[in-house]
């Protein structure tokens, strides 16, 4: 598919420029009848669905690892970002006495909070500070050595829209034999990702997102090279049995399951990962990222606070900007028939694969009319 194809499979662009998919993405046609079929079969045949739940899941798994780069095995189906995010500081601890994490100032605070509980505190961590609005690699460099047991980031900066090189990121971990581990939630869906190329060691997301799935379904991934390290807690699922005297954690990602995953998100969000993969990552990032440009030469020709980098190798699709009346703005927008983002005087937009110009001018246009909307109260203020 092309992303005008893909656009049509979207009912609310009939109406909307929705650019908010780094937070949640609409449903398509086919997320629609995936979930009519999902609830007739709950509805009229549940005991047929009930054996066919593991079919649905596995799909996904199987969809999520071709879409990243990935073995199947690698991947699990859980239910955040953020359980990941947790899952590996599981795997990593207990770690050594006077080890240290090295993160960026725009980690994400699931990141880092993990390592914050009781039992790790004699683990260091290391906060990378950003200088001219990017995170500079010899920055990284600098606060790594041979007691950093994991280097830590999001892909892509939820509040900056910041792109890191993981690549990069990842050999300079290895080099001090230490991991990579990434936040995906902004990317995955995105981005053109190939773990293996890229020598992730641990990778976390959501499903609501860019890829256009379910909220409470996520997806973990762990390198094949680091299947000897096992989780604290287990289920029936983490077994793949039920005999009580016989345990022994599954050989593949599943041993980090504790019991049967989402099914209706699982029937909401394989649609996502098929038109995904049908349009094709390059494609997508490519899009993506003629959108972002666009958007942002608009917003700073009109004179907006944009803090996400201009230069392609160091965005994707979120566009973030610091206003005082972000809210109000918002607000605007929303009843304009334009769907953002707002948090403090944070404000974002975030075009996917199926947006298009036409999109990013209807939001552009909605900046010039809130413009002259402050211009001619400011004249009518001091007229009085």
């Amino acid at each position: 598919m092309n992303p005008a194809e893909v656009r049509a499979l979207f009912p609310i662009l009939k109406k909307r420029a929705y650019m908010f998919s780094g937070g949640i993405a609409p449903a398509s046609t086919r997320t629609i009848e995936a979930m009519k079929k999902h609830m007739d079969w709950v509805t009229n045949d549940a005991d047929d669905l009930y054996l066919h739940t593991e079919d649905e899941m596995q799909e996904c798994r199987r969809l999520f690892a071709k879409l990243l780069g990935a073995d199947t095995d690698e991947v699990a189906m859980v239910e955040s970002t953020s359980a990941g995010s947790n899952l590996v500081v599981d795997l990593l601890t207990p770690a050594p006495k006077g080890s240290n994490v090295v993160f960026d100032e725009w980690a994400y605070p699931s990141s880092v909070y993990p390592w914050k509980l009781k039992g790790r505190e004699n683990v260091q961590l290391r906060f990378v500070q950003p200088r001219d609005g990017l995170v500079h690699f010899e920055d990284f460099e600098a606060a790594v050595d041979d007691k950093t047991i994991a280097i830590s980031v999001s892909h892509v900066t939820p509040g900056q829209g910041f792109r890191h090189d993981i690549g990069a990121l990842a050999k300079l971990a290895h080099a001090h034999n230490a991991v990579l581990i990434v936040d995906g939630a902004q990317s995955a869906g995105a981005a053109d990702i190939n773990l293996h190329k890229l020598g992730v060691d641990f990778y976390s997301t959501t499903a609501m997102k860019w890829l256009m799935g379910a909220g409470g379904v996520g997806f973990f991934y762990c390198a094949e090279k680091h299947m000897d390290k096992y989780p604290t807690r287990a289920g029936y699922a983490s077994n793949g049995g039920y005999d009580l005297h016989k345990f022994k954690f599954l050989p593949s990602a599943e041993r980090f399951n504790l019991g049967l995953s989402n099914i209706a998100g699982a029937a909401f969000t394989r649609p996502g990962l098929e038109i995904l993969l049908e349009t094709g990552m390059k494609t997508v990032e490519k899009h993506v990222l003629d959108l972002s440009g666009y958007c942002i030469a608009g917003m700073r020709e009109r004179g907006m606070d944009v803090i996400t980098p201009t230069e392609p190798e160091y965005r994707l699709g979120v566009i973030a900007a610091i206003m005082p009346d972000a809210k109000e703005f918002w607000k605007f927008l929303y009843d304009r028939g334009v769907d953002t983002y707002f948090h403090g005087n944070l404000f974002r937009v975030d075009p996917h694969v199926f947006n298009n110009r036409g999109d990013v001018d209807r939001f552009l246009e909605g900046v010039d009319a809130y413009q002259e909307k402050g211009t001619a109260a400011a004249k009518a203020k001091r007229k009085r």
